[in-house]
């Protein structure tokens, strides 16, 4: 077993450093979204990523080679203390409050790659079907049992995880929410693994990362799917193993039942002695001085208690307001301000109306979850404006811009807008021609864009949304369906809670008991 992960520390190594030498260049803050647009840059709204957000500097982690460390191998995301010394990087307060969290059960076959084909710099992403638990593309088939297999799994997981506000589904969520994916199928050698393996996964302190990535080997260790995946899933979220065997983080299937609510020593029966994540440990067991676990109290502190959700996101206002009309050589900034009474949203804008010619194939977006051209920062506020495009002095022409916004709980809102702008003559010309703008690729210096609107979020109809390092071995002791990533289409989010558009992925197997919100901290 240490020799098959010794080999996929080295194959991580070489795939990165491949990634990064392909991957395309990232927006810019303040610039032009492409050379050949000059005229719509990207607004300067503070960070890009995550990293940047914690150190105040560029980080790519993919730049990381992974540690291997006994059984465990930790990457540039996954905030261990050692991969952190070894970039001269701080231990990062890691004190983002309690959210909800999304569970993808894929157990209708899913093909993994080792690498998120030149998307942000990131180790592993569930909606891009990316993690590097794989080395090469890799099938894992659909666990034995068909449907009843689906529903016992879905319902033991339901009680491991009933305390927490974790939402589960075994359907895909649009791609721009951000959700850990738990694959369940195949066995052991379908990931390289040796016998008596039952699955493995992707790590990150704290759960700092929410688009992780989980295997569980139904086909190895058969009888203890819910169990195996259960622990694989809460080392995404930051879980080390423990010493308890009443506790599902024990290191070997022996019957764990619980995420157990005391300080358990950190078990290294399958690492070589050195704990990771000791920073994020000690807040919930100070005595334990980080060589400690509450497996409980943490998964509290990344979640919250369980509380029900069915209330939609507002958008509060958007820019320009729909039907706006400009004059040529008029500005706009194309922003939105949202508001929600939790604390966890996708966001996605779309333009789709007088696209520029560089983004005509593919199309433009910026969203969270690091799967558009330009992203929203993992663990930003939801108050405060969420800029898409600054359109400086633009020709003339037709443009429009799509807004979609949704829960963890698949409360979702959208909104469109379409503003024209009319050549200097009052005459229209239906779609704009990029090389007729006015623009230097300089922002204007008069000032602020030239209007602003409101209009009520859109929640009268459906969604339209298109479409997570560390790794961990759990062995055998004693005692999409396609699978692929979204592909900007239509994935069906029109069913409702209360006249409210709600997500059809939702699937819940259990009822949502509203508990009162309380600190990770205390």
């Amino acid at each position: 077993m240490l020799t098959s992960l010794a080999g996929l520390s080295l194959a991580l190594a070489s795939l990165t450093l491949d990634q990064a030498a392909t991957a395309p260049p990232r927006i810019v803050p303040g610039a032009p979204i492409s050379a050949g647009t000059p005229w719509a840059l990207a607004p300067d709204d503070g960070p890009r990523t995550y990293f940047e957000s914690l150190f105040g500097a560029p980080y790519d982690p993919t730049l990381t080679a992974p540690l291997r460390d006994g059984n465990l191998v930790y990457d540039g995301e996954s905030m261990a203390r050692s991969v952190l010394g070894q970039q001269g990087l701080p231990l990062p307060a890691l004190d983002n409050e309690p959210t909800a969290g999304i569970l993808y059960l894929a157990m209708d076959g899913v093909t993994l790659r080792p690498t998120c084909n030149g998307f942000s710099p990131q180790n592993a992403n569930a909606a891009l079907n990316c993690s590097p638990l794989v080395d090469k593309e890799t099938v894992f088939p659909k666990p034995p049992g068909g449907e009843n297999t689906k529903a016992v799994v879905f319902q033991e997981l339901q009680n491991y995880y009933g305390a927490f506000n974790l939402v589960l589904t075994t359907n895909r969520p649009p791609d721009y929410l951000p959700y850990t994916m738990a694959v369940i199928g195949g066995s052991s050698q379908n990931a390289g693994q040796g016998g008596g393996v039952c699955g493995i996964a992707n790590v990150a302190c704290d759960g700092a990362k929410r688009n992780h990535v989980s295997l569980s080997f139904p086909d190895s260790c058969v009888g203890v799917t819910a169990e195996v995946a259960a622990q694989e899933t809460a080392h995404n979220w930051g879980l080390e193993h423990t010493d308890v065997q009443a506790d599902l983080m024990y290191p070997f299937v022996a019957g764990g039942s619980a995420f157990r609510n005391e300080c358990m020593d950190i078990s290294h029966a399958t690492g070589s002695g050195t704990t990771q994540c000791t920073y994020v440990h000690e807040l919930y067991c100070p005595q334990g001085q980080g060589e400690q676990q509450n497996s409980h109290a943490e998964l509290l502190g990344v979640f919250g208690p369980r509380e029900a959700d069915t209330v939609a996101p507002e958008i509060v206002s958007i820019s320009p307001a729909d039907g706006s009309v400009f004059m040529q050589g008029e500005s706009f900034l194309v922003t939105a301000d949202i508001t929600d009474d939790k604390n966890m949203i996708g966001v996605r804008w779309t333009w789709l109306d007088g696209l520029p010619p560089d983004f005509a194939e593919d199309g433009y977006s910026r969203c969270t979850n690091q799967v558009c051209n330009d992203d929203f920062p993992a663990w930003r506020p939801i108050e405060g404006p969420w800029d898409f495009v600054q359109v400086t002095k633009p020709p003339p022409g037709n443009y429009s811009f799509k807004l979609e916004v949704m829960d963890a709980y698949g409360n979702a809102a959208s909104q469109t807008i379409a503003v024209t702008v009319m050549p200097k003559d009052g005459t229209t010309t239906g779609e704009p021609d990029p090389t007729a703008g006015e623009s230097t690729g300089e922002p204007d210096p008069t000032g602020e864009p030239t209007t602003s609107g409101t209009s009520d979020s859109d929640d009268t109809g459906g969604v339209d949304p298109s479409a997570g390092s560390a790794t961990t071995v759990t062995t055998l002791g004693p005692g999409t369906d396609s699978g692929q990533p979204g592909t900007g289409e239509d994935d069906g989010c029109n069913c409702r809670a209360q006249d409210r558009p709600r997500a059809s992925w939702l699937l819940l197997a259990a009822l949502l008991l509203p508990l009162r919100r309380r600190s990770r901290r205390a």
